[in-house]
């Protein structure tokens, strides 16, 4: 429907084609085509784009659209266009499947660059083909709105600057309106493109007359209207091809009774032509085709008229009028008032100039041009017919929510048995297909959103609440279904927000998001887990629990020593194969890096717990330190090689070579709090500063130690480092000449193992095997007070909180590895050779709870993640574990005969249970009944557990 009617747009279509078929070297492999809206710059691009489908030189077409904003990112056109691309160039195939095959998840990236690197330019380098290859980014403009340094900018610029190192038989076509941001990077790429503006180009109004002729040739030959009047038509478009496709529509459509074709030309014809700016044209059009369908004094006519269109506007993605109407009669469900069936049909039906679709009852309605819906929107350009969005997410919002309390049931789908996995059901995507509407899947997938736009009030609070209670469970088993886990938690914390006036609805939902945490995983992969597995699990004093317990009575129990809440353990990261050595979170919290004596460093996601690609591979000997960039892009490792390794923290790859100058191992390492350096430690004796970017050393190293340095820091401001050695002394160097600032910090009487500066800069705290901390003056050196005496046992961490005026702790049975602070500070966590953790009141310096014992061996390492609810810790076990840090409750801690993923099967692989990380340490299985034990011990009870084909018996 986009293309160019045949024998119009000659020109400019030959010269795209012949820039495609150009193979001199200084050719711009960039076309960009700009012009105001309804100049028909995505016919142009669709008709290239079948061109090129048709020769075989389409690498990838993507087409923005605002009205699928939600869905359309920049991230996902690039991923598509890689799609594309690969599903037309064989050798570019072969290398992206290699390619996501090592880094899965290169794809989730949040960089453009990068995505544009791995996934477009790396495999393009690859093709070795001398036909052309055409990538087209239509409507551009569309992708985002415009902000100063937004994500639209960003991916413009990375289309500029990285289709310049594509190979030079690549091509590149886009199309966009002029915005602000996007003139800006033009201007900077101008003299590397082929610009064109579409206000020049020639034979416009003979090209529209042209398409006219064309629309009009049914009422041409009926007599209704005649080659003058498309001529005329043709003339008061002003080369705008919207104009003309618009009216030739409104020509077609029923008018008001006395009203023909001839009159309804004619009002058309006396539009203003006065182009004050670029959307008068059409906006002219626009007003006068709602004028002869609408009264804009009928106030019950214009009301109905904003709720449809309201609906249309504010719709995630296009929907169809069955769903309109659906989600319309929920809401007046809600309202109490008749259900106005004919409510949608009555509005759009007569607006099929302006939308699409209006005439299907499944077809999605959408508007045929994106200056319609900038138009309605803008009540400055619309007036009287502007469509306030709010009451269309309003309409939708309540409409989803009514509609789900009305139609969500337990196994929506009937799947027949617990054992099977979801990819082992028979036909169920016909299921599916029958069990849940199309209305069902967009209010599931969709109702928050429209939330976030709604006012809260008490009635609209009491409308969620009563949601979130009665209905959470079953829209969890549709999302399941829908392989849509992962809106569960953009709900939960956009709810959590919009129900702040409620505590216990807040607590529900971060209840909800917990369950999915721990539970997602099983849930998708078979859904009546969700059921079976979850619901036996959940700790007894969750509101959550006290909520779903009473609907699923026919499951697994556990009559004795069931948690109370969340288990603190969340995650078990195993992949290590020998001791974990030290673990750090990223500054957002969203990942986690471990180091390990089986000489590699891994990096995790600290929401699910999975790796993120294969283990980083570089090091010969055990990682010693590991440490995040402030960004959180980058990792570093210190090693037993004697080596220094970075780390892209998004791609998991090595980023450079290895940064060699120690003759000895490396303990610590750090980033600067710029993160544009590194200091590392060594048992060489010495302390070296690196360029974070070249990987350079920068200056000579900093000597002066005459032992193993154990432990460094960086101040604050990132003018100093702080280093604590064997030799018994700290000292303080110069970041930026390397030079010793005062003499050594000496009062300890054996090898210092740990240093930290205050969060002012102002005083370090050194911790020694002396048993003793020592607080020092950063600025003269002298020491601050007498040594700290209270540990029993050599001092290997210590920290300051993030005010600046405690220190850590006292207590473990055997040697501290590891301390931190909670970020805010009332809290410290400990890491012990005693096998456990230990959570502290920073106040008092009581012990929070018990002992933390999830790993069967020394834990070297602990790091509180930054919004201080969760802990990671790295253990000589070969483990990493995540922890709840609001939590300190762990149980059982012996090898269980289940499968590593958790999963409990019967011997033909049928899935009967699922045991999450928490239980997962000591776990038997005698006849009908399992037992989870160590001192706190766990039963679990079979005797009411309904499952296999009997699954659905669990719920009442």
């Amino acid at each position: 429907d986009k293309l160019c009617l045949e024998g119009t747009r000659i020109e400019i279509i030959h010269k795209i084609s012949q820039w495609i078929y150009d193979t001199k070297t200084n050719v711009p492999n960039i076309f960009f085509l700009h012009g105001p809206a309804g100049t028909g710059k995505s016919a142009i691009a669709h008709t290239i784009g079948k061109q090129c489908e048709d020769q075989g030189f389409l690498g990838a077409f993507f087409c923005f659209d605002r009205t699928f904003s939600t869905e359309q990112t920049p991230s996902k056109a690039l991923k598509s266009m890689a799609y594309n691309m690969a599903m037309n160039l064989a050798e570019f195939r072969s290398y992206l499947s290699e390619l996501l095959n090592k880094d899965p998840f290169v794809a989730g990236s949040t960089s453009f660059q990068e995505q544009w690197e791995k996934l477009i330019l790396k495999p393009a380098q690859l093709v070795y083909n001398t036909k052309p290859v055409v990538i087209i980014v239509d409507a551009l403009d569309e992708c985002g709105p415009q902000e100063g340094n937004g994500p639209r900018r960003q991916f413009l610029s990375v289309i500029m600057e990285g289709a310049q190192k594509l190979p030079s038989n690549f091509r590149v076509l886009v199309t966009s309106q002029l915005e602000n941001d996007i003139l800006e990077v033009l201007t900077k790429y101008a003299s590397q493109l082929h610009i064109q503006d579409m206000s020049r180009l020639e034979h416009v109004k003979e090209d529209i007359e042209k398409y006219v002729v064309h629309k009009m040739q049914r009422a041409i030959d009926l007599g209704n209207f005649t080659l003058d009047q498309c001529k005329t038509l043709a003339e008061r478009a002003e080369e705008h091809f919207q104009w003309a496709f618009t009216v030739c529509e409104a020509l077609y459509q029923e008018v008001k009774p006395g009203i023909n074709v001839k009159q309804h030309f004619e009002k058309f014809m006396r539009l203003s032509t006065d182009l004050s700016n670029s959307h008068t044209l059409l906006d002219q059009l626009y007003k006068s085709i709602l004028e002869e369908v609408l009264d804009p004094t009928d106030n019950d006519a214009m009301k109905e008229y904003r709720k449809v269109i309201g609906q249309i506007l504010a719709a995630s993605e296009p929907v169809s009028k069955s769903i309109l109407q659906s989600l319309r009669i929920s809401y007046d469900h809600y309202l109490e008032e008749a259900d106005n069936e004919k409510g949608v049909d009555a509005v759009i039906s007569w607006l099929g100039s302006l939308f699409a679709g209006v005439n299907e009852l499944n077809v999605p309605i959408r508007p045929v041009h994106t200056s319609v819906r900038d138009f309605l929107m803008d009540e400055s350009r619309s007036k009287q017919f502007a469509v306030p969005i709010v009451e269309g997410h309003g309409i939708m919002g309540v409409g989803c929510i009514k509609l789900m309390a009305e139609k969500l049931h337990f196994n929506m789908c009937n799947l027949p048995s617990s054992y099977l996995r979801n990819s082992e059901v028979e036909n169920l995507e016909e299921l599916i297909k029958n069990g849940i509407s199309p209305e069902m899947s967009y209010a599931c997938c969709y109702w928050d959103i429209h939330f976030t736009h709604i006012p809260s009030n008490n009635e609209m609070l009491n409308l969620m609440e009563r949601f979130i209670i009665g209905y959470s469970l079953c829209w969890m088993e549709v999302l399941s279904l829908l392989d849509r886990i992962g809106i569960i938690s953009r709900s939960m914390d956009w709810m959590m927000e919009w129900l702040k006036k409620i505590a216990t609805m807040q607590e529900l939902c971060r209840d909800i998001k917990q369950c999915v945490k721990i539970f997602g995983k099983i849930m998708t992969e078979s859904t009546p887990h969700l059921y079976v597995s979850a619901i036996p699990f959940l700790p007894v004093e969750l509101i959550l629990s006290k909520v779903i317990w009473r609907q699923v009575p026919k499951v697994a129990s556990i009559c004795k020593g069931k948690e109370e809440h969340w288990p603190s353990i969340q995650a078990i990261l195993v992949g290590h194969e020998m001791g974990v050595y030290s673990v750090a979170f990223s500054q957002n919290g969203q990942r986690i890096v471990s180091g390990s004596s089986d000489c590699t460093v891994r990096i995790w996601d600290a929401e699910t717990g999975n790796a993120l690609g294969k283990p980083l591979k570089g090091h010969n000997d055990r990682v010693w330190s590991v440490a995040f960039s402030p960004d959180g892009r980058r990792t570093v490792s210190g090693s037993s090689d004697c080596t220094v390794r970075i780390w892209d923290a998004e791609t998991v790859n090595p980023l450079g070579k290895l940064l060699k100058g120690h003759n000895d191992l490396v303990q610590s390492v750090a980033f600067s709090p710029d993160g544009r350096r590194i200091v590392s430690g060594s048992s060489d004796c010495t302390v070296r500063i690196w360029d974070a970017e070249t990987g350079k050393p920068l200056g000579k190293p900093l000597k002066g130690h005459n032992d193993w340095v154990q432990s460094i820091a960086f101040s604050p401001n990132g003018t100093r480092v702080v280093s604590g050695s064997d030799d018994h002394t700290v000292r303080i160097w110069d970041a930026e000449t390397g030079k010793p600032l005062g003499k050594p910090l000496k009062g300890h009487n054996y090898r210092v193992c740990s240093v930290a500066f205050s969060p002012d800069g102002r005083r370090i705290v050194s911790g020694s095997f002396d048993c003793t901390l020592r607080i020092w003056d950063a600025e003269t050196g002298n020491p601050l007070g007498k040594p700290l005496k209270g540990h029993n046992d050599g001092v290997q961490s210590v920290a300051f909180s993030p005010d600046g005026k405690r220190i850590a702790l006292k207590g473990h049975n055997k040697g501290v590895q590891s301390v931190a602070f909670s970020p805010e500070g009332r809290r410290i966590v400990s890491g012990s050779s005693d096998c456990t953790m230990r959570i502290w009141d920073a106040d008092n310096g009581n012990a929070l709870g018990k002992p933390l014992k999830g790993q069967n061996d020394w834990v070297h390492s602990t790091a509180c993640s930054p919004d201080g609810r969760r802990i990671v810790s790295g253990s000589e076990g070969c483990t990493v574990e995540a922890w709840g840090a609001e939590i300190n409750i762990a149980i059982g801690n012996d090898n269980v005969s289940i499968q590593n993923d958790g999963w409990i099967c019967g011997s033909d692989g049928s899935l009967l249970l699922w045991i999450p990380p928490a239980y997962q340490m000591a776990l038997t299985i005698p006849p009908l009944q399992l037992v989870i034990s160590n001192t706190n011990w766990a039963s679990l009870d079979m005797s009411s557990f309904t499952h296999g084909p009997d699954w659905a018996m669990c719920f009442i």
